[in-house]
């Protein structure tokens, strides 16, 4: 008989068919599972596809992924993903991909507003930043971290509306970082564990003071840069907050395959309407962490 991991991960309890030892133990593995992860045959193809990728197919309910040499991936009506690892893939790729694009169209076929974001947890709820790849998400919250502030999650954050409360809901506690951040911010390599191999990325595991309940979402934080010398802080107004929801929604593309679109649509409206948006804007030539930190510090009463 196959031994079974329960674990927890964005609010939903995941049942494992092997161990994934970024997340974090269910609290009560006696609970029904939500979410199912089996390692199976996978199709090569699925049948009328609404949208093709490169290495992608989508459809409503189904979406596969398929990622030479390491694994095909099967995520079937938000409940159930199916994994068939290649022979020559690596425990850790096979992960990699799992918890990152894959998950993210389960939350998308359950309907969640997943953000391209990280984030850290503070005395007055979730603040989250959002930005383009390698805007320095990542290496804000491990700076925000390092200062003792829980991490909520790295790369995606899924997000929901429940009783009129806008929620972002913890993935694992792990952030992922370039080797000049982990020295900037002082992190010892041995702190550390490898990604993929190959990738001078590594995870920093963050598991102080993590916490797996859903938390109110207080601020957002757009990041940019430009080639003025100070640190610029503004909001986003109106309209505009619904734009960067939608410009930062992670994977956006899968949307329209997996008959999403309009539930997306109202979701965004509703978290834009209900949430403080801010632009950080940073001086392009000095990427200053701590000083980041206290601005937003300061912005946010702390």
């Amino acid at each position: 008989m196959t031994a079974l991991f329960h674990y927890t991960i964005s609010g939903l309890h995941l049942q494992s068919e092997w161990e994934l030892p970024e997340l974090v133990p269910a609290p009560d593995a006696g609970q029904p599972a939500q979410v199912r992860l089996l390692r199976a045959e996978t199709p090569s193809a699925l049948e009328n596809p609404s949208r093709r990728g490169v290495l992608y197919q989508a459809s409503p309910s189904q979406f596969l992924l398929q990622m030479p040499n390491i694994a095909s991936y099967w995520v079937r009506n938000g409940e159930e993903i199916l994994v068939n690892p290649q022979p020559e893939s690596r425990e850790e790729e096979v992960r990699l991909f799992l918890l990152g694009t894959v998950w993210a169209a389960l939350l998308h076929q359950r309907e969640f507003l997943v953000l391209h974001a990280s984030g850290v947890i503070t005395l007055k709820g979730a603040v989250i930043f959002m930005g383009r790849s390698g805007g320095g998400k990542s290496s804000l919250a491990a700076a925000f971290y390092r200062r003792g502030y829980p991490a909520l999650g790295d790369d995606t954050i899924a997000v929901d509306v429940l009783d009129g409360k806008t929620l972002a809901y913890p993935t694992f506690p792990q952030l992922r970082l370039w080797p000049d951040m982990l020295h900037a911010l002082g992190v010892a390599p041995k702190e550390t564990i490898a990604l993929r191999p190959n990738l001078p990325k590594r995870g920093l595991p963050t598991a102080e003071g993590f916490c797996t309940k859903a938390q109110p979402i207080h601020a957002i934080y757009v990041l940019g840069s430009h080639i003025g010398e100070e640190i610029m802080l503004e909001k986003v107004p109106g309209m505009a907050r619904f734009n960067t929801l939608r410009h930062n929604t992670f994977r956006e593309k899968f949307l329209s395959g997996l008959g999403v679109r309009a539930v997306h649509f109202k979701k965004v409206t509703e978290v834009a309407q209900k949430t403080s948006v801010y632009q950080l804007t940073r001086p392009e030539k000095d990427g200053n962490l701590p000083d980041l930190v206290d601005v937003i510090v300061k912005d946010l009463g702390l």
